[in-house]
């Protein structure tokens, strides 16, 4: 997925969509009713606040959220909330921008006391963010397809419905709903930037091109524009000129940090670990609080990764963590330890993978974040478990513990956990000597993971259809370039390319 609308591999377990700019704001006066008659065809969320000191607030935090500028618009939701405690949606979006675990589950529940005041269209957003914060996927789709219905001239509505629907990989989705969204508003300016994100999904780069270059000529003052082209870039293997745009969005904001990220992953893939490293040590620099700091410190992890140096990988991880227990961030811990795990479990060390899978969930449980994402973490947790026993070579153990996460996805998963139980089903597959069994799982496993996407490639090649190993390999190796896992295959999917060209 893309920077703009995933959730960090480092940051809350919660399965929460990131719903970013959707909430609209009307010019109802203040002291009017907070619930408002049936909308018309046309009609705009209303938005509930009797404060003119809030609404501005309010406003200035939408306007910087349109344009991913997360922490100065985090920090303009806070004043509109402080201006008026009973603003729901001043909560909510606070929600939305916060960068903390804990700040967006606090958030949450104040939006939620907060709603009986707010108008329908506000609680019915708020009822999608609730349910997210829950992982209530089925709940959160059924408040976002009402929202939908009931503002149909709202282009903010089909724009949470389409940040919902871009997490479930429904790409089509996403642009039949953005689609309609600017056909309302030609000049909104954001859903530009999250076509060009699905059209690149669909594997339409042209049509990604086209909406990026709209997304910029509509805010051209604007970083995220830029960064957001320059992603595109890098996926088409256009490095030079990826770094290009990237530094276009630092020139016009210097704590543009999503830019350093970019850049110092365009080093990686370009080979070079020195630039890549120095670019982390910007953003490093650059970064205003903690969250910022532990990206900046992710990238110094990557960098390694793509260099082949394990020990550096970790080491650099260890300063995460101890970035994270200066903060009290227990949630943080956990997102770190599963990570090590993932590079101790490619490193063929699945004894160091599951001692640091443990520890994931220890942190993660310690967190207090709700029963709901305790049992995420339980849940993710026995998928990692399994995938150690694959790393062990345990093929009857591997089966147990798939068939373990496979009973507690199909109960309570998300869609992407239900992704899940088709990726392990792939590797017990190939270990029982399958690879079109094996291939045919890991179809139906997460294709924007560069993991899945290897050992798909890997599958095919056993299976004998050489086209499409080499077709996954270089998905494997080249696309989904900001993606956390790509490092931890990148030099096999090159070496795998390599084998299937001379076959």
């Amino acid at each position: 997925m893309t920077s703009k609308l995933r959730l960090s591999v480092l940051g809350p377990l919660a399965a929460c969509t990131l719903l970013l700019v959707v909430a609209a704001c009307s010019d109802k006066p203040a002291g009017e009713p907070a619930k408002s008659a049936a909308p018309a065809a046309a009609a705009k969320i209303p938005v509930t606040t009797a404060s003119a000191e809030a609404r501005a607030a309010y406003n200035k935090g939408l306007a910087l959220l349109d344009n991913l500028q997360v922490r100065d618009a985090h920090a303009a939701f806070e004043e509109a909330a402080a201006a008026d405690p009973d603003f729901a949606m001043a909560w909510a979006m606070s929600s939305q921008s916060s960068q903390i675990a804990a700040d967006f589950f606090a958030a949450v529940e104040k939006a939620k006391a907060a709603a009986p005041g707010a108008s329908d269209g506000e609680q019915l957003f708020i009822a999608a963010v609730a349910a997210g914060a829950d992982n209530d996927i089925a709940g959160q789709r059924a408040a976002l397809e009402k929202l939908v219905a009931a503002y149909p001239g709202d282009e903010r509505a089909h724009n949470a419905l389409a940040a919902f629907l871009f997490g479930q990989q429904d790409f089509e989705g996403v642009v039949a709903q953005l689609e309609q969204a600017t056909a309302i508003n030609p000049e909104f300016a954001p859903a530009y930037n999250t076509l060009g994100y699905a059209w690149r999904a669909i594997d339409d780069l042209d049509s990604a091109k086209t909406a990026f270059e709209r997304y910029i000529s509509l805010v051209p003052n604007e970083p995220n524009p830029y960064d957001s082209y320059a992603e595109l870039l890098m996926e088409m293997g256009d490095y030079d000129a990826s770094i290009q745009n990237y530094q276009r969005a630092l020139d016009l904001d210097p704590h543009f940090v999503n830019s350093f990220a970019g850049i110092a992953r365009n080093y990686d893939l370009k080979g070079d670990t020195g630039q890549a490293l120095a670019t982390s040590d910007k953003q490093l620099a650059a970064a205003r609080n903690y969250a910022e700091r532990q990206g900046a410190l992710f990238q110094s992890v990557v960098a390694q990764l793509f260099a082949g140096d394990t020990d550096a990988a970790m080491a650099a991880c260890d300063k995460m963590l101890a970035s994270s227990v200066a903060a009290g961030n227990e949630a943080a811990q956990g997102g770190t330890h599963e990570y090590m795990g993932d590079i101790m479990a490619v490193a063929g060390e699945p004894a160091k993978a599951e001692e640091h899978y443990e520890l994931a969930l220890q942190h993660r449980q310690q967190a207090n974040l709700g029963a709901a994402n305790d049992a995420l973490s339980q849940r993710s947790y026995l998928f990692k478990m399994a995938v150690a026993a694959v790393v062990a070579g345990d093929a009857d153990e591997a089966a147990a513990r798939a068939d373990k996460y496979k009973a507690a996805a199909e109960a309570h998963g998300t869609t992407f956990e239900k992704r899940r139980i088709h990726e392990l089903a792939g590797y017990v597959a190939a270990m029982n000597g399958d690879p079109a069994a094996s291939a045919a799982e890991l179809a139906q496993a997460n294709q924007l993971d560069p993991i899945v996407l290897y050992w798909s490639a890997v599958a095919s090649k056993d299976a004998g259809n050489t086209a499409k190993a080499l077709d996954l390999a270089k998905r494997a190796a080249w696309r989904n370039t900001l993606s956390p896992n790509i490092p931890l295959f990148h030099k096999q999917a090159l070496q795998l390319i390599d084998d299937l060209g001379t076959t």
